[in-house]
């Protein structure tokens, strides 16, 4: 008897080994749909709740409405910012080209310049020779590529709008099903887990309190940043200013760096080509906007929900886009937390 109930738990096992496969080879091409519904029915369901609450209504009744809600706050704007970018980066690369070929900007950095002389006597000092013609060449190389990819990344969802819809719908059905069955699906994992109760929880907590932070927070907070850096921009004379704009509030994500990479170098190009108001005008006031979101705004909007080292975070996002792309923007701190939050529990716990 001893010898069967072996055998048929091997069989068992193997079983549901090959029907994890199997669901595994049919989840992986909707993976990062399904990871986003997630995130999105983590961020909504208290909301979701408020209306279900206010408004009396069916649970399924107020997950239709905080769906349409997702559309029209998230994916909207995102399909229509996807179509301008698009159209926007066709000559980014001849724009910066055009930018560093200015005799100003040419000779500050790679000519007779401050900069330029500054590096060369610097290279007089180390024991290796710094060529600024080979800096550049390197330089317009890695614009080259990033503007090749920033195009070829837009148009494939443009392009591919069968498939962008495909996966926006895949998202909404995951977040809808989340929300409607949310609380039988979260006691069918708790009693599958063999965690205590309070323990799951906290570890729910604290990947629900992530995903606030990061996709409500520091998307608004980068939102402000962006459109106001945006603004300052097409004030100053910039061009591609939605391209721009997209990009500082994605930078914005990124902690102790942000917007500045953008800003920064226009500053600099636009004090370089004569435009000295203009430069110190954008410098100054894009400062002061990301002290005042990432010192005041951030801080009293996430309040108490989640505390975490800045470059801990910056670490985890950098990490999770050599891993998952842009995408790892949102997957690397949510890892990260839940690794801290994995580590609290042992050492409370298990130690």
């Amino acid at each position: 008897m001893k010898k069967l109930l072996n055998r048929s738990q091997v069989f068992f096992a193997l079983i549901f080994a090959f029907i994890l496969y199997l669901l595994w080879q049919m989840a992986k091409p909707m993976i990062g749909s399904i990871i986003f519904g997630c995130i999105l029915a983590g961020v909504f369901f208290p909301m979701n709740l408020k209306i279900e609450r206010k408004f009396k209504l069916k649970r399924s009744h107020s997950s239709v409405i905080t769906c349409l809600m997702m559309v029209i706050l998230v994916l909207c704007p995102l399909v229509f910012i996807s179509i301008n970018v698009s159209k926007e980066a066709v000559g980014l690369y001849q724009k910066i080209i055009s930018g560093l070929d200015h005799k100003e900007v040419n000779d500050f950095f790679f000519g007779q310049g401050t900069f330029a002389t500054f590096v060369q006597s610097l290279s007089s000092y180390l024991p290796i020779e710094i060529e600024l013609l080979e800096i550049k060449n390197k330089l317009l190389e890695i614009l080259k590529g990033a503007s090749g990819s920033i195009l070829s990344s837009v148009n494939s969802i443009v392009g591919n709008f069968l498939g962008f819809i495909f996966d926006l719908i895949i998202m909404l059905i995951v977040a809808f099903g989340l929300l409607v069955e949310g609380d039988y699906l979260k006691k069918y994992i708790f009693d599958l887990s063999p965690l205590p109760d309070d323990q799951e929880q906290m570890i729910l907590n604290k990947f629900n309190q992530m995903n606030y932070v990061t996709l409500v927070c520091n998307g608004i907070g980068g939102v402000i940043q962006g459109v106001l850096a945006g603004v300052a921009l097409w004030f100053c004379g910039i061009s591609s200013v939605v391209l721009w704009t997209v990009l500082m509030i994605v930078l914005a994500f990124i902690p102790l760096v942000g917007i500045s990479i953008v800003t920064i170098p226009a500053s600099l190009y636009l004090l370089l080509t004569g435009s000295v108001g203009e430069g110190i005008f954008l410098f100054l006031f894009t400062s002061i906007v990301s002290l005042v979101v990432e010192n005041w705004f951030k801080p009293k909007f996430i309040g108490d929900r989640i505390k975490i080292d800045a470059t801990f975070v910056l670490l985890t996002i950098i990490g999770g886009m050599s891993v998952f792309g842009m995408a790892g923007i949102f997957y690397g701190p949510i890892v990260g937390i839940l690794f801290l939050t994995i580590v609290e529990i042992y050492h409370k716990s298990y130690v």
